[in-house]
C-alpha cells in the first residue's frame, strides 16, 4: 500500500500527527510553567511532554497536573 507512495505523499501523511504533537507538546509545557505539576518536578514533566511523543502529554495532561479544589 504505502511503497507506491512518493517523499511528498508521506510528508503529507505525517505533517498532520507531526503539528499535533508539536502543538500539544507546546501546550502542556505552557500550562506546566503557568500552573506547576502535581506530582513530578517541573523539569521531569517537560522531559516527558518532550521525548514521550503523544503519549507524554497526554499522561501530563490525564494525571500530572496540578488541580485545585476550588
Amino acid at each position: 500500500m504505502f511503497d507506491q507512495l512518493n517523499i511528498q505523499d508521506m510528508i503529507l501523511l505525517i505533517l498532520p500527527l507531526a503539528a499535533l504533537q508539536f502543538g500539544l507538546a507546546a501546550y502542556c509545557i505552557v500550562k506546566i510553567a503557568r500552573e506547576g505539576v502535581a506530582n513530578l518536578t517541573r523539569w521531569a514533566w517537560i522531559l516527558i511532554c518532550l521525548f514521550a511523543n503523544l503519549v507524554g502529554p497526554l499522561t501530563f495532561l490525564l494525571i500530572g497536573r496540578r488541580r485545585d479544589a476550588s
